[in-house]
């Protein structure tokens, strides 16, 4: 499980496992873009990495899968869930996530704990991929009353 925006990262996670044939499915946690609009350039962009390195096969589009129900209003936008999941991570685990990509992520990786879609005993890696500065732009979402 990882952010997916610009999709760079999503789309190598795919075309990295599929290349392997590791049969290992990657969920991408949308922070900007519609679902459709999101897997569309996920797809196009792992089809055109694929071909770069030389993936026999290319890659099925069913193996591009994009959960965008925590964008909130747009990107760069700050969501409760987020606020929530950011202020978690670092007061329980110390891990710092930034609040446009790896806070959104795991925002969506929470509720679907939850919700009971991911469940324990279940094998999930969630792919943090920095930006941590980023929280230096936010101070005032993360500030509590006294």
């Amino acid at each position: 499980m990882t952010a997916t925006g610009s999709a760079g990262t999503h789309a190598g996670l795919v075309v990295g496992l599929e290349g392997e044939n590791a049969a290992i499915p990657v969920l991408g946690i949308g922070v900007r873009l519609p679902r459709d609009r999101q897997e569309a350039n996920v797809f196009a962009l792992a089809e055109a990495t694929a071909d770069y390195v030389g993936v026999r096969g290319g890659i099925p589009r069913s193996s591009v899968v994009a959960n965008c129900d925590y964008v909130g209003k747009g990107y760069g936008i700050p969501t409760d869930s987020m606020v929530e999941a950011v202020r978690m991570l670092a007061r329980l685990e110390g891990v710092l996530l930034d609040p446009v990509y790896s806070g959104k992520a795991m925002a969506g990786m929470i509720d679907l704990i939850r919700k009971g879609e991911l469940r324990k005993g279940e094998t999930i890696v969630f792919l943090h991929t920095g930006g941590a500065v980023g929280l230096f732009g936010y101070t005032g979402t993360f500030e509590e009353a006294a």
